[in-house]
C-alpha cells in the first residue's frame, strides 16, 4: 500500500502544480465579480486563459480583458528552478460610438507613437474605430497569489485595482460622451 500512496501523492502534487494558473484565474473572476463586473466570456488553451469582464458603473471603461499566460512551473523541475511564472496582460476598453474627423487624426497620432514605445510594462494605447484599448503587462509569480489565503487574495485585488486604475487614467482623455441623435 505504501508504494501506491507514494505514486498517488506525486500525481496529486503534479495536478496541483499544473492547475495553479486556473486557480489564479478563479481568484481574478471572484475579485472582479465582487466589484460588480461579471465575467462574460472565457477563452482558454493549454497555458493561456483569457476572461472578458463587463464593467458596470464606470464613467470611462466598458470592458476589461485579463489574459494569464503561463510561462514556467508546470513541471516539478521547472517550478523548483524558476518558480511558477505567468504574464498577466490587462486590457481595458473604452467604447465611443461616434467618431469625428478630429478623433481619427488623434487615433493615427497615437498609433504612430506606439511604434516607438520601448517599455514593456507601460500602458500602450491602441485605437480601433469605435474602441480605444489600453494594455499593460505584469510578470507574476503565481505562488504569491495562490494558496496564500486572504493575504494572496488581498495582494491580487490591490494589483488589479492599481493596474486598472492606471490604465483608466491613461484612457480617460479618449472617452467621449455617448451622443444619441
Amino acid at each position: 500500500m505504501g508504494l501506491m500512496d507514494f505514486f498517488a501523492d506525486r500525481e496529486r502534487k503534479a495536478e496541483l502544480r499544473e492547475s495553479k494558473d486556473e486557480m489564479l484565474v478563479g481568484e481574478v473572476v471572484r475579485a472582479m465579480s465582487r466589484k460588480g463586473w461579471p465575467a462574460v466570456h472565457f477563452w482558454a488553451n493549454f497555458d493561456m486563459q483569457r476572461v472578458k469582464f463587463k464593467v458596470r458603473g464606470d464613467d470611462v471603461l466598458s470592458s476589461i480583458y485579463l489574459t494569464l499566460d503561463r510561462k514556467t512551473g508546470s513541471g516539478a523541475l521547472g517550478e523548483a528552478l524558476l518558480g511558477s511564472k505567468a504574464t498577466l496582460l490587462i486590457t481595458c476598453e473604452v467604447k465611443n460610438y461616434l467618431a469625428d474627423p478630429d478623433d481619427l487624426v488623434q487615433m493615427y497620432r497615437t498609433d504612430l507613437a506606439n511604434l516607438f514605445k520601448i517599455s514593456w510594462q507601460d500602458v500602450r494605447i491602441n485605437h480601433e474605430y469605435n474602441a480605444i484599448l489600453g494594455t499593460t503587462r505584469q510578470v507574476l509569480e503565481i505562488d504569491h497569489f495562490v494558496g496564500k489565503g486572504h493575504e494572496g487574495v488581498t495582494r491580487l485585488v490591490q494589483l488589479l485595482d492599481a493596474e486598472v486604475g492606471r490604465i483608466r487614467e491613461k484612457l480617460r482623455p479618449f472617452k467621449k460622451g455617448d451622443r444619441i441623435f
